[in-house]
């Protein structure tokens, strides 16, 4: 039976594990005075398949290496496989390179799991728009799962809507908008998008499909809010009645929510792929279901 190993983001596998019936391991992961990380196993691991969960959000780099420690000690101490459950994951949005002399982040994220030996790993609603095969990509084997019926769900209960329009903000966020649509039955639109820089976007005006419509904006991820809070106020100026948000991946920089809630959103939710005041969705269940058929 597979042993599960939290790391510091790691309070959903707790949730996996009762699940899963997989039993909890324990590392022992300490930031040192000088800022460097220590990492030790207290499990003998030798011929165990191993999953380490961790979420990279909010300091991506230390959990970054706390993560590869992990998996290097782990190979380094003969474990069968080591699978890692990442939800979140970081740089997704860095897969290329746009302006000359630029890293290329997510290769390079990607050369060093694989480095580090890793086997495979789970996200959820990973940054995709010009990378199609996850797999081929980082080079080990990739799931990449989705929490936007669970998203559509919750909305669908809990949000009072009248006769709503679904919208992605942006051309990338597309994908999500047509799942939760077809599973709430909703048609969907998209707005257009001009990034100015991390933090400022242009949405210039919204379709007239949304006049006299509540409007559930859907998307895989709110970092600042900037792109979502355009995309209010392009709706509001299109006539648009009641706003509400859905994302997966609750960033929430700065004063993200304050600014969201300020501009007229009437609900916001997301789900525990990052801990934050609206993670009101658990994608436990859908991660236990994909570890149970790899490991049943």
């Amino acid at each position: 039976m597979p042993l599960i190993i939290p790391a510091t983001q790691g309070v959903l596998a707790i949730k996996v594990s009762r699940l899963t019936n997989f039993p909890l391991g324990y590392a022992q992961l300490e930031k040192l005075p000088d800022g460097e990380k220590y990492v030790r196993i207290s499990a003998d691991v030798e011929g165990e398949d191993v999953i380490v969960v961790n979420s990279f959000a909010h300091n991506p780099d230390e959990m970054l290496i706390e993560t590869l420690f992990l998996i290097e000690t782990l190979k380094d101490y003969d474990a069968k496989s080591v699978t890692g459950v990442f939800p979140y994951f970081p740089y997704s949005r860095q897969d290329g390179r746009f302006i000359k002399g630029e890293a290329f982040s997510l290769k390079i994220v990607a050369d060093l799991l694989r480095s580090a030996g890793i086997d495979r790993m789970i996200v959820v609603d990973f940054h995709l728009h010009r990378l199609k095969d996850l797999t081929s990509f980082f080079g080990f084997e990739v799931k990449n799962l989705t929490a936007m019926h669970k998203l559509a769900e919750f909305a669908n209960k809990n949000f009072e809507m009248n006769d709503p329009v679904v919208v992605a903000p942006d051309e990338e966020a597309i994908q999500w908008a047509k799942i939760v649509a077809d599973d709430l039955g909703l048609s969907y639109v998209a707005l257009q998008k001009i990034r100015i820089d991390a933090e400022n976007v242009i949405i210039d005006s919204a379709p007239k499909e949304v006049e006299g419509k509540d409007v559930l904006i859907v998307d895989d991820m709110i970092s600042t809010g900037g792109t979502v809070i355009q995309a209010v106020k392009a709706l509001k100026r299109a006539g648009c009645g009641k706003i509400f948000v859905a994302c997966t991946h609750a960033i929430l920089a700065k004063d993200a929510l304050k600014k969201l809630l300020e501009c007229g959103v009437e609900g916001l939710v997301a789900t525990d792929t990052v801990l934050s005041p609206i993670s009101h969705v658990s994608v436990a269940d859908i991660i236990s279901e994909c570890l149970l058929k790899m490991f049943g």
